[in-house]
């Protein structure tokens, strides 16, 4: 590359040859050309390799990690190869609309005092029954409020996710970057140290700019919650005791607030 990137896009990914595809075409057809695409392989055994040789274009920077360590991990060295001043990321399975990086990187740079933005996404949940049979149980447009709130986000009220986010990479990686500790949660937890450090650092784009699409295996849902449940408790301890978490409930879950299963019924009796 001839040309410092404004932006740079992180991509983590692992055995995904499948679907990145998409997400590539997602970054190239954006409307602002001027990033770059790292590429971060951690130790996939596919094709993900041979898909993305493919693609013949300059800004598109692959790197294959020697061994399995996770998406933060694989964030994190994107972070120290990266040549942007601003940061991006999008992960293998989804995709942006083609304005998100001109809308998100002028948030930024229109906005010198804030440290992250992010902005609406679409978000669709879909359960897979015991049978088999996929039902989809969400499908609408982000409601968050117009205006960012600190204790909304530390009682899990607001969650910031990766791929709706655009942030400073030298203010990020000067905060410990991602926590390679937490393997769920982790971009709340992010947000979470960012706002301690920058309570007036965030900026919300009243835009929808992402696609976002979840499915829950139902037959495995008791061992994904107790997974999903384990990582909270490590980001409670990490922040035990921090003032914005009085009066939360997330952790430990009170009856009724267990969280997902909850919500799942709510959406399904919603649906009828």
């Amino acid at each position: 590359m001839n040309y410092t990137p404004k932006i740079s896009v992180i991509t983590p990914t692992y055995n995904r040859a499948y679907c990145l595809w998409r997400a590539i075409q997602s970054v190239l057809g954006q409307t602002f050309p001027f990033f770059e695409l790292l590429i971060i392989d951690d130790a996939s055994e596919d094709d993900t390799e041979k898909l993305v040789r493919q693609f013949d274009d300059p800004r598109i920077r692959y790197f294959k990690l020697e061994k399995n360590s996770g998406s933060s991990h694989a964030r994190n060295f994107g972070l120290k190869k990266a040549k942007g001043k601003y940061i991006a990321y999008l992960d293998s399975d989804n995709a942006w609309y083609t304005e998100f990086l001109k809308i998100m990187l002028a948030s930024l740079e229109n906005n010198k005092d804030k440290v992250l933005s992010f902005c609406k996404k679409n978000y669709r949940l879909s359960i897979i029954e015991k049978d088999g049979h996929e039902t989809r149980v969400r499908d609408e447009f982000s409601k968050q409020d117009q205006y960012f709130d600190l204790k909304r986000l530390w009682h899990r009220r607001i969650m910031i996710d990766t791929n709706s986010m655009c942030h400073k990479r030298k203010e990020i990686i000067a905060l410990g970057s991602w926590d390679e500790n937490i393997n769920f949660w982790e971009d709340w937890e992010l947000t979470l140290r960012v706002s301690k450090k920058y309570p007036k650092g965030f900026l919300y784009v009243n835009r929808t700019l992402l696609d976002y699409e979840q499915k829950i295996d139902i037959k495995n849902a008791s061992k994904i919650f107790a997974f999903w449940e384990k990582e909270e408790e490590k980001v409670f301890r990490k922040h035990e005791g921090y003032p914005l978490l009085n009066g939360q409930t997330w952790f430990p879950p009170e009856k009724g607030n267990k969280s997902t299963m909850g919500v799942i019924e709510y959406l399904r009796n919603k649906k009828k």
